[in-house]
């Protein structure tokens, strides 16, 4: 993408575009900060101006639970705030959304882009559910990513952490392999397309499954249980969810099956742990 991008957030994901798209600009101005937010944008000048600023919590949401001042501040006014000055300015905007607003699988149909949020177990899916209303009364892209998977290794890589976990469930997920979401995102970014969009794989993820073909392929000793969710000592609720890429496809740019990128994508991050020791 040859488009000058103006990247907000210095989190794994904001990083990952400021690396990826060629002289994009990475900036930490708070985008609840409406001075700070004109000052970057009116420097730059972008073409493209992406969203990937927001309070994910460490190691997991469960930490952001009674944190509202903060979490709402950052995931619901900063994007509300920088597309009122995208908007004053005539830049696109896009918006790294999230799909950890709904629960289950829609009666084996997967969620739409238009359908309403079902699940409010956390602050975290609150917030993203919140935002993503507010910002449909702009012209903004908005991209719900779900649980980031990656050929490189990180703390915030879903398989990073799956490999972590010596109890996991077996539950269906949507997840977002992003070396397969990067070129899809440029590519409505740089139509400057507007609206939600499901950016993630057809099928589904489920743990076990992915720790099956860890071993398989890479450490046939690496051990973990299967138990339920109830098991897990959570704080916060979590949303396990399936959503719909009928939109996708309907605009022939969908994801891979994710069955189809697990292999490869688990070779390559192993070969970058070998690469790394």
């Amino acid at each position: 993408m040859s488009l000058r991008l103006l990247v907000f957030g210095r989190g794994w994901m904001g990083a990952q575009w400021a690396e990826r798209v060629p002289g994009s600009v990475l900036t930490d101005a708070d985008v609840a900060d409406a001075a700070a937010v004109g000052r970057a944008l009116d420097e730059v000048r972008p073409d493209r101006v992406l969203n990937a600023a927001g309070k994910t919590g460490r190691p997991n949401v469960d930490a952001l639970e009674g944190r509202p001042d903060e979490v709402l501040r950052s995931n619901v006014v900063g994007p509300i705030v920088l597309a009122t000055e995208c908007r004053r300015r005539g830049l696109h905007l896009t918006h790294l959304g999230s799909g950890c607003i709904y629960t289950g699988d829609h009666g084996g149909r997967g969620y739409a882009e238009d359908d309403p949020p079902n699940f409010h177990g956390s602050l975290y899916a609150r917030s993203k559910a919140l935002a993503e209303a507010a910002l449909r009364e702009f012209d903004v892209l908005q991209l719900r990513v779900r649980l980031p998977f990656s050929s490189l290794p990180h703390p915030r890589n879903l398989l990073t952490k799956i490999l972590s976990f010596r109890q996991v469930v077996r539950v269906a997920n949507s997840v977002t392999v992003l070396d397969d979401a990067w070129p899809v995102a440029e590519t409505l970014i740089a139509r400057a397309a507007t609206g939600v969009y499901n950016l993630v794989n057809d099928g589904v993820e489920r743990h076990d499954e992915v720790l099956r073909v860890w071993r398989e392929r890479v450490d046939p000793a690496h051990g973990f249980a299967v138990v339920g969710q109830g098991d897990l000592g959570l704080v916060a609720g979590r949303s396990n969810c399936v959503l719909s890429t009928a939109k996708l496809h309907a605009e022939g740019l969908a994801l891979p099956d994710f069955a189809a990128s697990l292999v490869r994508i688990v070779d390559l991050y192993a070969g970058h742990l070998r690469g790394a020791s």
